[in-house]
């Protein structure tokens, strides 16, 4: 999709490495610059290191299909092999607050004088606008308890006390970051103007929470978004029912179609609930919901979690297994979609999560990350048109790595 595409990617940690390894998904080339003196510190995350293929796995996920180069941009060498670069880019991301750019030499206006056409993407904590725009962020703060997904957490699980993250806030910011980018690409395809893009984990967390915030702003007392409720206050075809080794079926038979009701009867073969005055319609299962949940919770318990799978696959109304996060590389959906794959590297391998998009029904190709200044020399030469000499001129130096 982004054949041709070249993306400066001068990040750091997570979330914009996201955006960039989503972007190298999707057929950009995407150049990973670290400091030729100090790695992007995901890589050492966790007892990680700049050995060959010994990067922390979190760093591998994302930053996949990525070349990877090390500059000194302290140093006036290392600043004007960047420049080199950006005469030839299409896209310039990063990660790194004003006052650093700025002083560093990669901020907008620096950059847009050397490549008029570039769009210039960042991605901050909180916003590019307000009193804390030019302060960090990481996703446990900004997206996760500043974003209100700890606090909605705490509500929907009743319980006093900030949980530990669910999910990763970098990855869905990152994700949101390069649909912006690629929007912005398209407007210069179409307009030739070229924009400035901003994605913030705070935004990110709001747009997730959205049905939450706007409930508890617009109507209060009725609100049930983000919010906890108790199983008994429930409807039938909507919650989890146990069974017999102790794990769960989740039912979502929205609107209580009466087509599915009695398919779901004669797939637990339970003919006698859809002959029960109690649940002859939807009308009376409405109002002896609890009197059905009771019912069901007796039939699931039936039989295991596995053996209920091949039932309710044949179910015309929705249905999901509770699962784990390591059944998730098994699930027969996730490996049909090849949503999940399996990577190697000199350090073994590895499963990284694709992209939640395909074309043409496929996500990409799902390639290694690359290890520590790998691509420095192959990237000079093609795209800057360095010498041999002058490679070894500016390793030499420590411009380079």
């Amino acid at each position: 999709m982004l054949d041709g595409i070249r993306v400066l990617d001068l990040t750091m940690w997570a979330f914009c490495p996201a955006a960039g390894s989503v972007l190298a998904e999707w057929g950009a080339d995407v150049i990973h610059i670290e400091n030729a003196k100090a790695p992007d510190p995901m890589r050492l995350f966790g007892g990680g290191s700049i050995e060959p293929g010994k990067s922390h796995w979190m760093f591998k996920h994302y930053n996949r299909g990525k070349r990877a180069i090390a500059l000194d941009l302290a140093s006036d060498e290392g600043r004007e092999v960047l420049y080199d670069l950006v005469r030839n880019c299409d896209v310039f991301l990063t990660s790194f607050l004003p006052a650093t750019r700025k002083k560093l030499g990669f901020d907008i206006e620096q950059l847009r004088v050397i490549n008029p056409n570039l769009i210039y993407a960042k991605g901050t904590g909180a916003g590019p606008l307000g009193p804390e725009s030019e302060r960090g962020g990481f996703d446990g703060a900004s997206w996760w308890a500043r974003g209100s997904l700890a606090a909605t957490a705490m509500e929907v699980t009743n319980t006093d006390f900030p949980p530990a993250m669910l999910g990763h806030g970098d990855g869905m910011s990152g994700l949101v970051l390069a649909g912006g980018i690629v929007a912005a690409l398209f407007k210069r395809e179409r307009t030739g103007e070229v924009t400035v893009v901003d994605s913030s984990l705070f935004g990110t967390a709001a747009w997730f929470n959205a049905p939450a915030i706007i409930g508890e702003t617009v109507d209060p007392a009725n609100n049930t978004m983000g919010k906890y409720s108790a199983r008994e206050k429930r409807h039938w075809s909507v919650g989890d029912y146990a069974t017999a080794d102790g794990r769960y079926v989740h039912l979502t038979f929205l609107g209580d179609r009466q087509d599915q009701w009695l398919d779901l009867c004669n797939l637990l073969e339970r003919d006698d609930l859809a002959q029960d005055p109690r649940f002859l319609t939807s009308v009376e299962r409405a109002v002896n919901t609890l009197a059905l949940m009771d019912e069901l919770d007796a039939q699931f318990a039936t039989k295991t979690l596995n053996d209920w799978k091949p039932i309710l696959n044949q179910a015309k109304g929705v249905w999901a297994p509770v699962q784990t996060v390591g059944e998730m590389v098994n699930d027969p959906q996730a490996q049909a979609n090849r949503m999940i794959r399996m990577v190697t590297d000199e350090g073994g391998t590895q499963p990284i999560v694709m992209p939640p998009v395909m074309f043409n029904e496929d996500a990409g190709p799902g390639n290694p990350a690359p290890n520590f200044a790998q691509h420095t020399d192959e990237v000079l030469a093609e795209i800057a048109g360095f010498s041999p000499e002058r490679i070894a001129e500016l390793h030499s130096s420590g411009a380079i790595a």
